[in-house]
């Protein structure tokens, strides 16, 4: 089975981190936890383009929800 992706279709952590102003360790941790989705090719981290113009709609909302799970510290998320 054959997957074609652009590489327009992706950025890397470091680009998602930017566009969604959080740091790369946010980005990594919402992939970590689902909350995101993350491709990981040649052990390199993409985000796709439109999961995150999804999370760019989320945070807008609700930004500390996205990043806060059930016992973690808003506050260290943010700082992090």
């Amino acid at each position: 089975m054959e997957i074609k992706m652009q590489t327009d279709d992706l950025v890397t952590v470091a680009q998602a981190a930017d566009q969604l102003s959080r740091p790369r360790m946010a980005i990594y941790r919402m992939v970590k936890r689902n909350r995101m989705i993350g491709v990981t090719f040649g052990g390199v981290l993409y985000i796709p383009t439109s999961e995150l113009e999804r999370m760019k709609k989320e945070l807008e909302t609700e930004p500390a929800e996205v990043l806060a799970s059930p016992g973690d510290s808003i506050k260290s998320e943010l700082q992090e």
